[in-house]
């Protein structure tokens, strides 16, 4: 088992990571999109950018740092609430099935977009 102070690091880590990859997706959006934020929401402009594997890849890592860190505070909340150790396993197996579920439902986004819909 992972240490509590393990994960806290982690949790950390994923915070910075977020910021980072949050300020350079509104970035995008705003500042670097041909047209500003209305030419950042066209249709061919979102297309491009979910088809270009940077971005796929950008978006990827965003998801990942998001699923393990909203869900990991999330249990964090959770196991304040109650001490026992049935209820620490219950929560902590919910929160990874659920942070997994997360994740690979917005993997399958991506890829749907990446591919050109041939999921």
């Amino acid at each position: 088992m992972v240490r509590e102070s393990t994960l806290m690091w982690i949790q950390y880590i994923t915070g910075l990571g977020i910021l980072v990859l949050g300020a350079l997706h509104f970035a995008s959006l705003t500042l670097l999109a041909p047209g500003g934020y209305p030419g950042a929401l066209e249709y061919a402009t979102v297309i491009s950018r979910y088809t270009d594997p940077l971005w796929a890849a950008a978006l990827e890592a965003f998801l990942a740092l998001l699923s393990y860190h909203v869900f990991n505070g999330f249990r964090v909340l959770l196991l304040e609430l109650n001490q026992g150790s049935g209820w620490t396993k219950a929560v902590n197996v919910t929160m990874a099935l659920a942070a997994i579920a997360a994740f690979l439902y917005g993997t399958r986004t991506i890829l749907v977009f990446h591919l050109g819909g041939a999921i």
